[in-house]
């Protein structure tokens, strides 16, 4: 991870001023899995988090943008997970989502850190518990929220499987992951960063109020809704489709993010100038909060 880390970092241009820091817990591999995913949002990792956060706010960073890969995902959805109803110890680390014009904190919160960006590179975690509460949670605190996903990532269809699998036979899950829907059966479990234009809410399913109500942010919902064969009401975050991307993508389609010059400039240019997709010049818009790269194919001649 640290390679791949510093991989990244090495071919982006991120001016002196930025400092890259990696988190990582003990992780685990393919046959061990799910242990990851329980290791992944323990107490013990939540608390080592904390303290991460918290050292930084001590030395004087004022500024995070948190970018995570993967199943990294669930340590940030349970390090923000709600706590009896309240904000978790880490989000209150936070002040409220900044603006994208409005850089400053208001009087009171100059000791809390503004999160500037938060990146989900192909996310490992359900669909269902994310909108229902995990985007609010990191909504809070953020108003720049990117998913980068790939319909054909075959280590998170795998994902699907074994997580359906395990959930059939009732084993245990991080609560992060417990959704309030239940589905009789064995059932693929939608992953997000797979099932990246799952990214919205349908009209008259009754979540729209609940997610205004909880985030008490009024733009948790794009206002413009789009309709595909009924109307649809898209989540405030944006998200990148790679799937067109075939040059420097292995074939599991998981970990583009430290080879493809492509994503790579785009990830810095979220951190150095903190513009929405809407706002860079390199992506197109194709419905909702859905983008894609303006890139032709390698099979295109000219």
């Amino acid at each position: 991870s640290l390679e791949t880390f510093g991989q990244m970092i090495a071919m982006t241009q991120l001016a002196q001023n930025v400092y890259p820091i990696l988190y990582e817990w003990p992780a685990a591999q393919v046959l061990t899995y799910r242990l990851a995913s329980l290791m992944s949002a323990s107490m013990n990792n939540r608390k080592n988090f904390l303290q991460l956060i918290e050292g930084l706010r001590s030395e004087g960073i004022t500024d995070i943008h948190i970018i995570t890969h993967s199943m990294g995902v669930q340590t940030l959805m349970a390090a923000f997970e709600d706590v009896d109803g309240a904000p978790s110890p880490v989000a209150k680390c936070f002040g409220p989502a900044p603006t994208l014009t409005g850089p400053h904190l208001s009087s009171g919160l100059e000791n809390r850190l503004v999160c500037r960006s938060i990146t989900l590179l192909n996310p490992d975690f359900p669909v269902a518990p994310f909108i229902e509460r995990g985007f609010q949670t990191i909504r809070r605190v953020s108003s720049l929220i990117t998913v980068v996903g790939d319909k054909g990532d075959q280590a998170l269809f795998w994902s699907s499987l074994i997580n359906g699998i395990f959930n059939r036979l009732q084993y245990s899950q991080p609560s992060p992951c417990d959704s309030r829907k239940t589905e009789a059966g064995f059932h693929f479990e939608h992953r997000v960063g797979r099932h990246i234009e799952e990214m919205c809410i349908s009209a008259g399913s009754g979540s729209e109020r609940m997610i205004l109500r909880q985030t008490s942010i009024e733009k948790s919902i794009e206002n413009a809704s789009e309709s595909n064969g009924e109307q649809d009401h898209w989540l405030d975050l944006d998200v990148i489709d790679t799937t067109g991307l075939d040059t420097n993508v292995n074939d599991l389609r998981h970990s583009a993010y430290n080879v493809n010059a492509i994503l790579l400039r785009d990830i810095e240019e979220i951190i150095v100038t903190g513009k929405r997709a809407s706002q860079r010049s390199s992506l197109l818009h194709r419905k909702g909060n859905v983008y894609e790269f303006c890139h032709a194919p390698s099979f295109v001649k000219m």
